[in-house]
C-alpha cells in the first residue's frame, strides 16, 4: 500500500494503476515526479486521504489470478466471465495506453526513438482488438450460447451466417495470434519493458502497464483458445449427430 510520504515516481513504479488515478486528480506525473504525494496534494488542494483511498482501490482491482474452477463453468457463464473481465479490461486499458504512448512520443521521442514504434504498434493493437471484441460478442459468443441452450433443450437449432462454428473460430484464433504478435514486438523493442534510468513516471507506468496488459492477454487467449473453442466445436459435433 502506498503512503503520502512516497514520491509520485515511487508510487507509479510500484503500482502501474496509480498513473490513472493521478491523471484523474490532475497530478502531472512528469513535473511532480519527485514530489511526495502529500506535497503534491497540498499544492493542488487535494485530500491526501481521498487520493490514497483511490490508489488502494485501484491496486485491489488490478488484474490478478483467474478463478480456479473456470474449466467447470458452463459455456455461457465462461463467456460472461471473459466479457466482463477480459473484454472490459481491454476496453478500459487500451485507450489509456494509446494516450500515454502519444504523450510520451511527443515529449521524449527524440531521446527514445522506440517510443514512436510502440505508439504505432499500440494504435494497430487498439484497432485490431476493438474490432475483434465486437465480432466475438455479436457473432461467435451468441452462437455458442444458443448451441448450449439447444443442447439443454431450451432453444431451437442455432442459426448463423456460417456453416460451422469452426469458421469464425479459425478467424478468431488468427486474430489472437496477430494481437499477441504486436505485444511481443513491443516487448522486444523495449527490452522486456525496461525503462531507461532517466524515464519519467509516465514512461515507467506505460511499460509496467504494457507488461500487465500482456499477462492479461495471455489469460484471455487461453480461456478462449484452450477452453471455450474446443468445447464449442465438440458441442456442435454432438448436436449435428443428434439432429
Amino acid at each position: 500500500m502506498c503512503t503520502a510520504a512516497q514520491s509520485i515516481r515511487e508510487i507509479v513504479t510500484r503500482q502501474p494503476s496509480a498513473a490513472k488515478i493521478f491523471h484523474r486528480f490532475d497530478i502531472d506525473l512528469c513535473s511532480r515526479a519527485d514530489e511526495s504525494l502529500k506535497q503534491a496534494c497540498v499544492e493542488l488542494q487535494l485530500s491526501v486521504d481521498q487520493v490514497v483511498e483511490k490508489l488502494s482501490d485501484a491496486a485491489a482491482n488490478e488484474p490478478g489470478a483467474e478463478p480456479a474452477d473456470l474449466a467447470s463453468y458452463s459455456m455461457s457463464r465462461l463467456i460472461q466471465h471473459i466479457v466482463r473481465t477480459h473484454h472490459q479490461y481491454v476496453r478500459c486499458e487500451l485507450p489509456r495506453l494509446v494516450e500515454m504512448a502519444h504523450k510520451l512520443t511527443g515529449k521524449h521521442g527524440p531521446r527514445a526513438p522506440e517510443l514512436k514504434e510502440v505508439e504505432t504498434l499500440l494504435d494497430a493493437l487498439h484497432a485490431e482488438m476493438f474490432a475483434h471484441l465486437q465480432k466475438e460478442e455479436q457473432v461467435l459468443f451468441p452462437f455458442i450460447a444458443q448451441m448450449e441452450e439447444e443442447t439443454a433443450g431450451f432453444a431451437s437449432s442455432a442459426r448463423a451466417c456460417f456453416q460451422t462454428v469452426a469458421q469464425p473460430v479459425s478467424m478468431m484464433v488468427r486474430e489472437h495470434e496477430s494481437t499477441e504478435g504486436l505485444v511481443a514486438e513491443m516487448r522486444r523493442l523495449t527490452n522486456d519493458f525496461k525503462t531507461p534510468a532517466w524515464a519519467c513516471p509516465t514512461h515507467v507506468a506505460l511499460y509496467a502497464r504494457l507488461n500487465q496488459f500482456e499477462r492479461d492477454l495471455r489469460k484471455h487467449v487461453h480461456l478462449e483458445n484452450d477452453i471455450l473453442v474446443p468445447r464449442a466445436i465438440e458441442m456442435e459435433f454432438a448436436l449435428n449427430q443428434r439432429r
